[in-house]
């Protein structure tokens, strides 16, 4: 299992993450259709998904910058 690494989360941070959150449930429960619970789940995955894209992405950017730094 991939380690993760441990981020300090400030309470200024974490108030723009809950506002955040917040929007998306706003969106998912009140709009002019409402979500089912299987849908909310569908929309999560594909955020995760896209989550571990960008950042699996990122890593491979990172190794390739250090591999030439070396």
């Amino acid at each position: 299992m991939e380690e993760k690494k441990e981020m300090e989360v400030t309470p200024a941070r974490m108030a723009c993450l809950m506002e955040v959150a917040g929007k998306v449930a706003k969106q998912m429960t009140t709009s002019t259709w409402r979500m089912t619970f299987e849908e909310m789940e569908i929309v999560m995955a594909m955020i995760q998904r896209e989550i571990d894209e960008t950042r699996r992405k990122n890593e491979q950017l990172q190794a390739e910058v250090q591999s030439r730094k070396e």
